[in-house]
């Protein structure tokens, strides 16, 4: 495909409400493809409160899509486009339009559901290489709710205006409208696209965007042999109903009836009988190394999740997009909106295997899991798969997997050391890179201490980072900052008039960079709110060096938090190689230390995973450089924000 070629792409986007046999009839028929009367080739897959039916047109010239979607046998990389050490990127557009249609009602009666898992596939992603300039038109017909996408591990460094969070990049995108979405996919890795707002997110919203990369390129191209779209793992969290209605319950959130691995599962709901759906199906040849990359988008709880595969060692290779020094572990626990990509060698007897996905039991109501198969070529067709055949191995956190070595980038303190064959933990991993060197110094340009608590007033649990609730402004910050009343916004140094004296001060918390600044934020876990669970934090426009990570015993305050750091007992810097990351866990009344050079200049958010706290308060936007520093937004950028009528009286 040639530089200047355009390759097109038409999404479908119909939900179909269906109940019993029928309903697994048509799932199977639409992840198969079986339907082969249909012009369209089902190739993409969302989920929503019913089946979601997502399908591509290719509509334009240039090379083939089977060629652009080639996995040869022996071929390490599935698309030509992405080899060559000076490979530039061309052009790669999607129409994405999205429509709801209810046929029937019997939502309660849905016994499945079919996820989202790739931007150019089902389950896979594939098409889009490293500097490629990504269009996607977002046609918004879901009626009478607004959103934007964000395209997390993308740090839109040219084009802050498409990092998708409404009200903060953009206007939401108003319902019956059309929203281009223009940016260069200029980080490698396995990354996630989604609805920047929990509850769509939650409601099937979301995918994996991969981001190749040529040989010369990737650091482990020798580590596999098989780089598969068909191998991209997408799970995610499926409850009854919709996000809505679930988030009006007097303790949102708290229990999920599956785990879905590319929108499959055999889940029992509602005490009914066992439902033989089909599941997801990995085919591997024996004696090939095949690199899997695994997404979790999460759901209403986002709990932790384990991840296995019977009688097989992965190779973790990469977290968030970023390379690690390889660690072979047999269980891996990922946070909501990780990634993970490992490598697993096919040298088993050939047969069927289960992959195995579980959430602990003490983040939700009840053990929840989910289920995929490892399928080596020359199987028997319908076999039992194989499963896992060690001792299980029971976290203090509650989570338990069957594995002799755990990496675990959610628990803040390792109760079994890792050369007994324990759990490798987030500060044992080692970036394959060294951290920049402006960032190895002891002292940064700026260290900010932000501290996450829940306050009880008049019976109310409310969330609150350094003592502010946070609000989402009345305009784009980006776009319309001169729009917003200065009495919501709220710096340290600037506390609106309205909330002195007051026990809760909700406003737009904004904590302002300097450009090029080299940045430490200390991460403080308080507790409170009834709740021990931890918080999974991610930030946009940047990647950062998690330099440290614990779990504290005694009060987490502030003062003290910051009189442990001074006399060098917080916490252990790693100020040589950490792992890079966008997505981190601060533990409960833990810390978490991270490192970046703010030299990306914009409105960046950083936000708590947890749906609920979406909005509810646990956010922060930092404000990186001036206005002079921004990158100029498309002319006729959409605006929005408050209105006044003018000053007249009715007669």
């Amino acid at each position: 495909m040639g530089r200047n070629s355009l390759l097109r792409y038409r999404i479908l986007h119909r939900k179909y409400f269906l109940s019993g046999v029928q309903y697994v009839y048509a799932a199977s028929e639409i992840l198969t493809g079986y339907k082969k009367k249909s012009p369209w080739a089902p190739v993409l897959v969302l989920a929503g409160r019913a089946v979601t039916v997502h399908t591509m047109l290719p509509i334009a010239s240039g090379s083939s899509v089977s060629r652009l979607m080639d996995s040869r046998e022996g071929y390490s990389q599935p698309t030509d486009r992405c080899q060559g050490q000076s490979y530039r990127g061309t052009m790669v557009r999607v129409i994405a339009e999205v429509v709801s249609r209810r046929l029937l009602t019997a939502v309660a009666r849905v016994r499945a559901q079919v996820t989202s898992c790739g931007i150019c596939g089902e389950g896979s992603g594939a098409g889009v290489c490293e500097n490629d300039i990504l269009l996607v038109d977002v046609v918004n017909r879901v009626p009478g709710q607004g959103f934007g996408i964000h395209w997390r591990g993308q740090p839109q460094k040219e084009t802050p205006v498409m990092d998708g969070v409404p009200m903060v990049t953009q206007c939401p995108i108003p319902s019956s409208t059309t929203f281009q979405y223009k940016f260069r996919a200029s980080r490698a890795g396995t990354h996630l696209w989604h609805a920047q707002t929990g509850v769509q997110l939650t409601d099937g919203i979301f995918g994996a965007l991969i981001v190749r990369q040529s040989a010369g390129r990737d650091p482990h191209f020798k580590e596999y042999d098989v780089d598969d779209p068909n191998h991209v793992i997408v799970i995610n969290e499926w409850s009854h109903g919709f996000a809505i209605q679930r988030l009006l319950e007097s303790n949102p959130g708290t229990s999920s009836a599956s785990l879905l691995i590319n929108g499959r599962s055999q889940a029992k709901l509602d005490g009914s009988e066992h439902l033989d759906a089909p599941l997801s199906t990995f085919t591997v040849s024996p004696g090939n190394r095949y690199r899997f990359r695994v997404a979790y988008a999460g759901g209403d709880r986002a709990c932790p999740v384990t991840v296995s595969v019977a009688s097989h060692t992965l190779r973790v290779i990469s977290l968030d997009g970023n390379p690690i020094t390889p660690r072979e572990i047999t269980s891996v626990v990922m946070a909501a909106g990780e990634r993970t990509d490992f490598v697993l060698t096919a040298d088993q007897p050939v047969s069927n295997y289960w992959l195995h996905v579980s959430a602990a039991e003490d983040c939700d109501s009840s053990t929840v899991r989910g289920a995929a198969i490892l399928r080596y070529e020359g199987a028997p067709e319908g076999s039992e798969p194989i499963s896992p055949t060690e001792s299980s191995l029971e976290l203090g956190s509650g989570i338990v997997c069957f594995a002799f070595q755990l990496l675990n980038t959610v628990t803040g303190k390792c109760t079994t050391p890792e050369e007994k064959g324990g759990i490798v933990c987030l500060p044992d991993i080692k970036s394959l890179h060294k951290m920049r060197h402006e960032l190895m110094e002891k002292k940064v340009d700026i260290t900010l201490y932000l501290a996450f608590g829940v306050s009880r007033v008049a019976h109310v649990f409310v969330p609150q980072l350094n003592n502010f609730t946070f609000i989402f402004p009345s305009s784009p910050l980006l776009t319309q900052a001169e729009d917003v009343d200065h009495d919501l916004m709220c710096r340290k140094e600037t506390l609106p008039l309205r909330c002195q004296s007051q026990p809760i001060c909700d406003c737009v918390h904004v904590i302002d960079l300097p450009l090029r600044g080299t940045v430490e934020l200390i991460l403080v876990d308080q507790g409170g709110g009834g709740s021990d669970a931890s918080h999974v934090l991610h930030l946009h426009g940047y990647s950062f060096y998690v330099v440290g990570v614990a779990q504290l015993e005694g009060p987490t305050d502030l003062p003290r938090i910051q009189q442990l750091d001074s006399e060098g007992s917080l916490v252990t810097r790693n100020l040589v190689n950490p792992v890079l990351k966008d997505t981190v866990t601060v533990p409960h009344k833990g810390v978490s230390v991270l490192r970046f050079k703010a030299d990306n200049p914009g409105y960046w958010l950083l936000h708590d995973q947890h749906v609920s706290n979406w909005e509810n308060g646990f956010d922060v936007i930092f404000h990186v450089g001036g206005p002079n520093d921004v990158p100029t937004p498309p002319k006729d950028f959409p605006r929005c924000g408050s209105w006044v009528g003018p000053e007249f009286f009715l007669i």
